[in-house]
């Protein structure tokens, strides 16, 4: 009974247990009903898109409109306001007159005027006179005394697209030949004579003047013209004169030869005439110098440049045509802070007493003079600035010039004995310059200026560049304290140069030693029309001579006062 139950119960089990089995595969690979099959269906939708065409064709609308305007009738009252007012400085009081008087060692008057109109928008006109001389003697030599004078009357008439200007001056220089040594000459059968002051005394007048006639348009693109006309006479004590006859004309137009893009394109023509009548001992005659120069010039924001020619003719004895370059450009490299420059031109240049005369007044006024003809020269250089107080420029240049007129003591017995006076000898001459420039200036109250130039000379037949220094230098310092004090002060230094001398009949080079020197001046300004001054010149007492035999004073000082009113 027993294992019939236990039979019974395995059997229940194994039912069981194959009912689950069932089941589950069941579960995995079919679809067990539960209850009977009630098949249905899902609501049906509509879909409410619309199917479109799209059309690319635009159909052109022509639409005909009419304006009738009609005048509404409107009034506008103006009220009067007060100007605007500038809120600045004032201008400065100007004066008419200045008067500069002072009295020097070695005997030495100085005096000054000048008389000037006010402000004015239509005119402008003044004289003026200058006067400076000495009566100093140095030791052993000739007597020194001279005497400058200088009378002048300017004026201007403003006009509305044009300017007028005159000036017409007259210059008295009066110097005397004191360039020999007592000790050597004493012994000269007629040396009380010729070394009397009336004896060795010159006397330069020089009377003239000069008129300008130039357009001052506001509109670039009008032509822009110029004329000048000058004249002088000069006559010495010698039977010596020239007249001197200057015409020039200019003209530029403002051109787009090489498109917008490049400013400032100008086209223009220069022409001159400087015609010399020399009458004297050693060369009578006229002769002139013709230029005609056409250019054509631009600026760019790095590049400015010149481009011409310059056609030259002499007259005279013979008539020759002479073409040159004139040819200068520059780079802005960064804002006016570094430009480089540079160029090639030439030139004639007829040599003419009055040129003499100004440079070295110890001539004798029978000399020959010819042209001097400036072949090539060629420069290059850079500038800039590398503050609004600080500024430099540093050049060099290299020239071919012929016929350079060189002085020299003239040695000639019958003309010169004493051998006091100058003469010229011309020499194919190559020029090499170096030169530089520095400016420091702090508003008004700081002003500091170098410049300082280097030569070398190479000559053809003559033995040296006669009297061309080596070197020039110049410093000059300001200083403004409280516009009342004003200190001044100047360094300057000179090369060494060369004379010609002789030893028998052979010519040889003296050398001419070189000097460094200084000036001091102080001025008080008590109110703004009086002021005192006093000048310390060549303080260092050095007796250099610029010119063979010509030593200087040496050290002088001068005082005065001044009144403006």
């Amino acid at each position: 009974m027993n294992n019939s139950h236990t039979m019974k119960k395995a059997f229940l089990l194994s039912l069981i247990i194959l009912a689950f089995g069932g089941i589950s595969k069941a579960q995995k690979d079919s679809v067990v009903l539960i209850k009977a099959n009630e098949p249905t269906i899902s609501d049906a939708f509509k879909i409410n898109d619309n199917p479109r065409i799209n059309d690319t064709t635009v159909e052109k609308l022509n639409l005909n409109y009419h304006i009738n305007p009609k005048l509404y009738p409107t009034t506008f009252d103006v009220d009067p306001i007060k100007p605007a007012k500038m809120t600045g400085e004032p201008l400065v009081k100007l004066y008419r007159a200045f008067i500069k008087a002072g009295f020097g060692t070695k005997t030495t008057p100085l005096a000054e005027i000048d008389y000037d109109n006010l402000r004015s928008t239509t005119s402008a006109f003044g004289f003026y006179y200058d006067h400076l001389s000495s009566s100093g003697k140095i030791k052993n030599y000739g007597y020194p005394g001279f005497s400058d004078n200088k009378a002048g009357v300017d004026a201007k008439r403003f006009y509305r697209q044009h300017t007028f200007t005159a000036d017409i001056d007259y210059t008295r220089n009066v110097v005397h030949y004191y360039g020999f040594n007592k000790n050597v000459y004493d012994t000269l059968p007629d040396y009380p004579n010729l070394s009397k002051k009336d004896s060795i005394k010159q006397r330069f007048a020089k009377i003239g003047g000069k008129f300008n006639f130039f357009s001052t348009y506001k509109d670039s693109t009008k032509l822009n013209h110029a004329f000048s006309l000058q004249y002088y006479h000069l006559s010495d004590l010698y039977n010596a004169s020239e007249n001197y006859i200057n015409f020039s004309a200019s003209a530029d137009e403002k051109v787009n030869f090489l498109g917008r893009t490049v400013k400032n394109q100008n086209l223009g023509l220069a022409a001159m005439i400087d015609d010399y009548d020399d009458v004297n001992k050693t060369d009578t005659g006229n002769a002139a110098v013709i230029q005609f120069v056409p250019h054509f010039s631009a600026k760019g924001d790095i590049i400015k440049f010149n481009m011409g020619f310059n056609t030259s003719i002499s007259t005279g004895k013979s008539s020759i045509t002479y073409l040159y370059p004139d040819l200068s450009i520059d780079f802005n490299l960064y804002n006016n802070i570094f430009i480089l420059y540079g160029g090639l031109t030439g030139g004639l240049q007829r040599n003419n007493l009055i040129d003499f005369s100004a440079e070295n007044p110890f001539i004798n006024t029978s000399l020959p003079l010819e042209f001097t003809n400036t072949k090539t020269k060629l420069f290059g250089g850079f500038k800039g600035s590398l503050s609004s107080k600080f500024s430099f420029d540093a050049s060099v240049y290299d020239a071919t010039i012929d016929n350079m007129p060189l002085f020299v003591n003239d040695t000639s017995i019958v003309s010169c004995p004493l051998q006091n006076k100058f003469t010229v000898v011309y020499d194919n001459v190559q020029v090499f310059n170096s030169h530089i420039e520095l400016a420091f200036q702090k508003s008004t109250k700081i002003n500091v200026a170098l410049s300082a130039d280097y030569f070398q000379y190479t000559t053809t037949r003559q033995l040296k560049a006669w009297h061309q220094p080596s070197s020039d230098v110049c410093l000059s310092f300001n200083y403004n304290l409280r516009d009342k004090i004003i200190l001044k002060a100047d360094v300057f230094a000179r090369g060494s140069s060369y004379a010609r001398t002789f030893a028998g009949n052979v010519p040889e080079a003296t050398s001419l030693k070189g000097v460094v020197d200084f000036n001091l001046g102080m001025e008080y300004r008590y109110s703004k029309i009086w002021s005192a001054f006093i000048n310390f010149n060549n303080v260092a007492a050095v007796r250099y001579q610029q010119w063979y035999n010509y030593p200087n004073y040496g050290f002088t000082a001068l005082v005065g006062l001044t009144y403006s009113f």
